[in-house]
């Protein structure tokens, strides 16, 4: 289990942030479904690193976006609380929402990231190969678009479940299109807000990992991400979905492992 806590940084700003783990440092930053204290992929991480996962601006309180009017602001945002907690160049892994938000504090601070790992990654656009509208999905529809591994699916609805039985139906639909409107903000109407030209500047050694299986943002991505990168390595994972880190959690764990252990060799 993670800790939960409330960093407030010196520009008056302020993050809830969950912790837990030890060894490197690492900033884990939530997809579509946001973060809590028993996230399987963040407490798997924590068994080497020592896990940092911000809670992303909006997904608590949409009013956190009120100063933040674009992909630049958010970047710098974060690069705030980097600052702020502090830490030194560290290793970033992102998933979805929050690989696109990895890759841009890359882009705009490369000197805050030394390893990289972005898991089924925003934040491109191929007419060739769109990416799905998510916010045309019904909130009930959506995991049919995300999952591909039903009883990976079923797991973790069953967690999340238990964890917001004090709620209502309502109060948890409430929970997921505030998170989607914060996300809405960053990647309507289409998800490249310029990343592609940004790509290299990013300095660190990346991962960009797919499922095979991904029909939110087909796979085929992975090569556009690697086209921009100076040092980029790609993955297909067989048999995954969107959800891939919480579909393979112990494959998606290894994988980052050995991208930390070969950029330190």
């Amino acid at each position: 289990m993670l800790a939960r806590e409330t960093v407030r940084l010196g520009n008056g700003h302020s993050w809830q942030v969950y912790s837990g783990g030890a060894g490197p440092a690492l900033l884990w930053l939530h997809g579509l479904t946001g973060i809590a204290e028993d996230d399987p992929v963040a407490v798997a991480l924590a068994q080497t690193y020592s896990v940092i996962a911000p809670v992303a601006p909006g997904f608590t309180d949409l009013e956190e976006l009120s100063e933040i009017d674009n992909i630049h602001d958010l970047a710098l945002a974060y690069d705030d609380l980097l600052g702020g907690l502090p830490l030194a160049p560290t290793i970033i892994v992102g998933h979805s929402f929050g690989a696109m938000v990895a890759a841009e504090i890359a882009a705009h601070c490369p000197g805050r990231v030394e390893i990289l790992a972005l898991l089924s990654p925003l934040g491109l656009w191929n007419e060739a190969y769109p990416v799905a509208d998510i916010f045309a999905v019904p909130p009930t529809q959506m995991d049919d678009l995300l999952w591909h591994d039903g009883a990976a699916r079923d797991a973790f609805r069953a967690r999340r479940a238990a964890a917001a039985e004090k709620q209502s139906l309502a109060d948890q639909l409430i929970t997921v299109m505030r998170g989607l409107s914060a996300v809405t903000k960053f990647t309507w109407p289409i998800p490249d807000k310029g990343l592609r030209k940004r790509l290299p500047r990013i300095t660190a050694s990346t991962l960009v990992l797919f499922g095979a299986e991904d029909r939110f943002v087909p796979r085929r991505y992975a090569g556009d991400f690697r086209a921009g990168l100076r040092h980029g390595e790609t993955a297909i994972i067989p048999g995954a979905g969107h959800m891939v880190p919480y579909e393979k959690t112990g494959e998606i764990v290894g994988l980052v492992n050995r991208l930390v252990k070969g950029a330190r060799r």
